[in-house]
């Protein structure tokens, strides 16, 4: 040693304390284990290197990896001795100046490393830790075994000594030691004779770790068969080895020396199967035994080192058995045959018979077949007979067949002189399966059925057996007053189906099929035959109803126009006398009518507010829209369960949008009688009365020569041709709505009895009026003085440039001259007139068709009582009638292929009233509409007729 330097000596720990594989069990701190010897070595060699004049000490460097105690060279650790800094005092100078250095600034070296954090604490006893099989939450588990009781959780050492008898100091567990509880896995065992039985073994610590390098003591009772062959050794590292670790030891065939392993190891059985390996972790050691005959072996492991001695020990039982078992092997019988099960049971290596042990059989298939002699049991027990075998009978269950399952135990009874309790020892299966054909029938139909409609019945006949069935015939009857088809193949009699389907292989199912229509609920069994007493049926009931689903549909109005919204009300009844369930409805439009929701043709609807009761009605509605004209229709169809249904179809006349005309109207307004000499104003009232904008408009007011005109409203004013008596107004737009006034003042220069002024009112877009005013001048007094010039007119408001402005008009100065009375105005006596007028001849199918009316009392007597009425030919249709003057008057009314208007009550001498009346046709023809009026001065009526070709 005294050759050693520093290096050298780190060198040699290192090596002395490296092991294999990591360390999952804490090993203990207690350095008491270390012989004395040893530790007197180490000091001499600290002396020697301190009296070698050293001041610096390396030592081996803690390997921070885990894989090793020390790390590896070069890496040391140095330590510097008390001095060593130059402060005086050297190596052995410090021995003769002990109070100098203690009193020296340097203290002595700290820790390189911290203190190690204090390992868990021990599981408690009974808390499931230190269970069986569950000791330990780490990596590394204790050895299975029964549960620690926890009776030493807080007690004392197991044996006390001097005054430590008195210590309450001792009145508590060490928190580290090997105090804990011995574990031992399998205690209970049943093993074949010959075979070797392996039990592990470990000590479980209060710390919560299995505790290595631990003696344990293996014995085996004196009333115990075996011997024990081996006892587990792990070979122990040098480290270990120079910590005095024990070694085992096998003392006799019942007793041995174990010691709880320091690393991981496999034990395994010599092969290449994985499966029977045991895996070795450390603080465990293992033992093996075997026996060459039967008894029971009782194995007690002691841990001599434990202080808690209730805790350390443990005892396993081993059950040698000496037998052996065959079990019967599966059979395959015709249906309704017994079977006899057979199970062999004997000793000694298969030379003597197991008397007296027992086999019990279970048929998991308890109705497929029972045993014999049992009452009809499915489970029974029989002796191993002195031939050595076990037998029972299987009895099937008539008409059955299949394949059964039979569970077998071999059981071996307990008794008194071996000391051994009655075990199952085996166990397995077999199978039985009884073969045969089988005949299976299933029928299916819809449950209701509507009045005489024919449904599909569906008729599965199968052959689920492992047997072809043979001359299979099925039948069914049917009700009378029925009608019913089939398969070809069948025959169909007055009232019944007859199939003969012959042989159907095994596992082959056939599908038969044949309609029904019936008036009456019907039954239908349907029979299947075979040979061999083979039968199967099925049965299916159809409940009919009869027809008492009833729809109707109907439009708000007969005609529409292209793209206008066309609402169709629904009306489901249930005229029968049961409820109606699942009522629901489809509406099916044409092409050019779309369901204004869904964008398409079709839409459904369902009641959902419960059956349809007897007598019910359920109202709904459905709205399409028609994207063309002509005549549109829609189908409607409900339905119910049962086989209910119903269906209707409603149509409507959908036209043309007709495009807005243009209107105008006109009034003129003034006094009708003035004399000689006098200053009269006219004034024009005119309204665009349509719903375009009207473009120049001009608006002309004629006269007779007994006027001259004086005066008129400057805005849009033409004078060009005043020499010819016409007045006229240029303007440039009128917009829907709007209204002139235009005024023009006149000197009335002759006598004329019937003086006439004509406002005519025209538009470039053809829209035109006019009104007229008789005018009596007669004679008036000769003038005195100069008459003063009449009063300038007022400015009239100029018409609009922009559509849709407004243009109030002004109104005539106030009249001061009180007209004379009236006369009689001129006529040519005609009476009352009447004239039609067809404006669009030819037309178009849909397109509208406008006619201008004019009735006129050309008299000179007031008449009243007027009353116009004109034909609807067929296929024609009225859209509209204006009357601008009187809007009451262009109301009408329908009836029986006329129309008729509203009555005028009164018509002055020749006072002329005008209809515009627009009508369409839905089909090309050829029509006359012919007009007639009656009066109270021509009751005898008046007619005027007009033509009209449509074209397609």
């Amino acid at each position: 040693m005294l050759g050693f330097s520093g290096q050298n000596l780190s060198a040699v720990i290192a090596h002395l304390s490296c092991h294999d594989g990591p360390m999952k069990t804490r090993l203990q701190e207690s350095t008491t284990a270390l012989p004395t010897t040893r530790l007197t070595l180490v000091a001499i060699a600290l002396l020697v290197a301190l009296a070698c004049g050293c001041q610096q000490l390396r030592l081996p460097a803690i390997d921070p990896t885990g894989s090793c105690l020390f790390a590896p060279l070069p890496t040391t650790t140095t330590l510097a001795l008390p001095g060593s800094g130059g402060e005086g005092c050297g190596c052995f100078g410090c021995l003769n100046k002990i109070g100098t250095c203690l009193k020296s600034k340097h203290a002595l070296p700290r820790p390189s490393f911290p203190q190690p954090v204090d390992p868990p604490a021990c599981a408690t006893p009974g808390e499931g830790k230190l269970g069986l099989g569950n000791c330990l939450e780490s990596d590394t588990g204790c050895v299975p075994s029964a549960p620690c009781d926890g009776q030493c959780a807080a007690g004392p050492r197991a044996v006390l000594l001097g005054s430590e008898i008195d210590a309450k100091s001792c009145l508590h567990l060490p928190d580290r030691g090997k105090r804990g509880c011995i574990l031992l896995s399998p205690q209970r065992i049943v093993a074949p004779v010959g075979g070797e039985v392996l039990l592990l073994s470990g000590i479980c610590g209060d710390d919560g770790y299995l505790q290595v390098n631990q003696p344990l003591e293996w014995m085996l009772t004196n009333d115990s068969v075996g011997t024990i062959i081996e006892v587990g050794d792990d070979e122990p590292g040098a480290l270990h080895k120079l910590a005095g670790a024990k070694r085992p030891d096998k003392r006799s065939p019942s007793y041995a020396l174990g010691v709880t392993s320091s690393k991981q190891s496999l034990i395994t059985r010599g092969n290449l199967n994985p499966r029977d390996d045991v895996s070795l972790e450390k603080g465990q050691t293992w033992m093996s035994l075997s026996s060459p005959s039967e008894g029971t072996s009782r194995v007690t492991v002691l841990a001599p080192d434990s202080e808690c001695w209730d805790q350390r020990k443990a005892t396993a039982t081993i059950y040698w058995i000496d037998a052996k078992w065959q079990f019967p092997a599966p059979q395959l019988v015709p249906a309704g045959t017994t079977v006899d099960l057979s199970t062999r049971v004997t000793r000694a290596e298969g030379t003597l018979p197991a008397r007296g042990w027992k086999v019990r059989y279970e048929i998991m298939q308890p109705n497929l077949a029972t045993f014999g002699g049992t009452n009809g049991s499915s489970v029974v027990e029989v002796n191993v007979d002195e031939n050595g075998t076990a037998n029972a009978t299987l009895v099937p269950t008539p008409g059955t067949s299949g394949i059964a399952a039979i569970d077998i135990q071999v059981i071996r009874p307990g008794g008194d002189s071996d000391n051994m309790p009655t075990m199952t020892i085996g166990r397995g299966q077999s199978f039985v399966t009884w073969s045969s054909p089988q005949l299976a029938i299933r029928a299916g139909a819809p449950s209701i059925a509507s009045y005489d409609v024919p449904v599909e019945v569906i008729v599965n006949v199968s052959n689920p057996g492992d047997q072809p069935a043979e001359n299979v015939r099925v039948e069914v009857q049917t009700p009378p007053g029925s009608r019913v088809t089939a398969d070809s193949f069948a025959q169909v009699l007055t009232n019944s189906v007859i199939w003969e389907l012959g042989t159907i292989p095994a596992q082959t199912q056939l599908d038969l099929v044949m309609t029904i229509a019936s008036q009456a609920p019907a039954q239908l069994n349907f029979q299947a035959r075979g040979d061999g007493n083979l039968f199967a049926e099925s049965t299916v009931r159809i409940d009919v109803y009869r027809p008492s689903l009833e729809v109707t549909v109907k439009p708000d109005k007969d005609r529409y126009e292209t793209g206008e919204r066309v609402n169709f009300e629904i009306v489901v009844r249930n005229t029968g006398d049961r409820p109606l369930d699942d009522v629901r409805l489809s509406a099916f439009g044409d092409g050019s009518m779309l369901h204004n929701e869904s964008n398409s043709s079709q839409v459904e609807n369902k009641k959902t507010d419960g059956p349809l009761q007897p007598g019910g009605t359920w109202r709904t509605a459905v709205t399409f829209i028609p994207t063309n004209s002509g005549r549109r229709c829609i189908n409607v169809q409900a339905a119910a369960d049962g086989g209910q249904r119903a269906a209707a179809d409603s149509c409507v006349t959908i036209i043309n949008p007709i495009p807005p005309t243009p209107a105008i109207t006109a009034k003129l307004e003034g006094r009708d009688r003035v004399p000689t000499g006098a200053v009269v104003i006219y004034t024009a009232r005119v309204q665009n009365s349509g719903q375009v904008p009207l473009g120049s408009v001009r608006v002309a007011m004629s006269y007779d020569p007994q006027l001259r005109l004086t005066g008129a409203t400057n805005e849009g004013l033409d004078q060009s041709r005043v020499s010819q008596f016409i007045v006229a107004w240029n303007v440039p737009t009128l917009a829907p709505g709007q209204s002139l006034l235009l005024e023009g003042e006149f000197e009335v220069l002759q006598t004329n009895p019937r003086s006439q002024v004509v406002l005519t009112v025209t538009s470039a877009e053809g829209a035109q009026a006019n009104d007229d005013m008789n005018v009596e001048i007669f004679q008036g007094a000769p003038a005195t003085t100069t008459p003063a010039p009449p009063p300038p007119l007022p400015p009239a408001t100029p018409p609009p440039s922009i559509p849709g402005g407004s243009a109030p008009g002004t109104t005539a100065p106030p009249q001061t001259t009180t007209p004379p009375q009236a006369t009689p105005p001129q006529s040519t006596g005609r009476g009352l007139t009447l004239s039609l007028i067809a404006y669009d001849n030819p037309g178009n199918v849909g397109q509208p068709l406008r006619y201008a009316l004019r009735v006129t009392n050309d008299s000179n007597d007031i008449d009243s009582q007027v009353n116009v009425r004109f034909n609807l030919p067929s296929g024609v249709s009225v859209e509209r009638v204006n009357q601008t003057k009187s809007p009451e008057l262009g109301q009408f009314q329908s009836s029986a292929g006329m129309i008729y208007l509203n009555e005028i009550r009164s018509m002055r001498p020749g006072e002329s009233i005008d209809y515009d009346i627009v009508v369409s046709s839905n089909q090309p023809q050829t029509f006359t509409i012919t007009a007639e009026a009656v009066s109270r001065l021509a009751p005898g009526g008046i007619a005027s007729s007009a033509q009209t070709r449509v074209l397609p």
